[in-house]
């Protein structure tokens, strides 16, 4: 009984030039991006960087100024011992200076501008009733004023109430925010030299630092 046939193996030549094809055109997949594929991978770069950086920059101007206000508040509170403890008066502004300074060993206390956090400019007013600290945040040189009045100042020719609104020169405590202006040049942070209030750069208010 002869034996089955079988059947010739071998790939014919349509499959080999199949294979050659698919195997070019993995080749040139491989070779990388077209130009205009990376022009796009630019495009999309550019436009999440231009969402991107004004986000971290105002997250950074808002944590320095977050940072100033602590400290400001932090040295109100020691100013407000010295007030109570020294018969409901401010000491005058050298003693009131060393007096902040050895309960608030951290913070710096000067009668001269501040340049940054960790300084803060004090002012008391000749009357003793009323003390103004500065301090200025690190980044964008906003200036944040805290007043505090045990009675009500007088706008005194000569001293920072003379150019404080009237708001501020009433019993209570106040604060103020003197933002950086438009043309980049850091204004002097000090209490002695307090900003008046304008549109836009300068405002106070009672109870809270006002957000410009």
């Amino acid at each position: 009984m002869p034996l089955p046939r079988t059947r010739a193996t071998g790939t014919s030549p349509n499959t080999i030039q199949a294979l050659i094809d698919s195997r070019h055109v993995r080749h040139f997949a491989d070779n990388g991006f077209s130009l205009i594929e990376l022009m796009l991978v630019l495009l999309i770069l550019a436009i999440l960087l231009s969402i991107a950086i004004p986000t971290f920059l105002g997250a950074t101007r808002s944590a320095n100024g977050r940072v100033a206000q602590a400290n400001s508040n932090t040295a109100l509170l020691a100013s407000q011992s010295v007030f109570y403890t020294s018969g409901l008066q401010f000491q005058p502004t050298a003693s009131m200076i060393t007096a902040l300074s050895a309960s608030e060993v951290n913070l710096k206390f000067q009668s001269a501008g501040s340049a940054n956090h960790t300084q803060i400019s004090v002012y008391v007013a000749p009357d003793q009733n009323g003390i103004i600290l500065a301090a200025q945040s690190n980044s964008k040189k906003d200036c944040w004023y805290t007043i505090m009045n045990g009675r009500p100042e007088p706008a005194t020719a000569g001293t920072p109430y003379r150019t404080l609104p009237a708001a501020e020169l009433s019993t209570g405590t106040f604060f103020g925010e003197a933002k950086l202006p438009p043309n980049g040049v850091p204004r002097t942070c000090q209490s002695s030299a307090v900003l008046a209030a304008s549109a836009g750069s300068v405002a106070y208010q009672r109870g809270r630092f006002p957000s410009l």
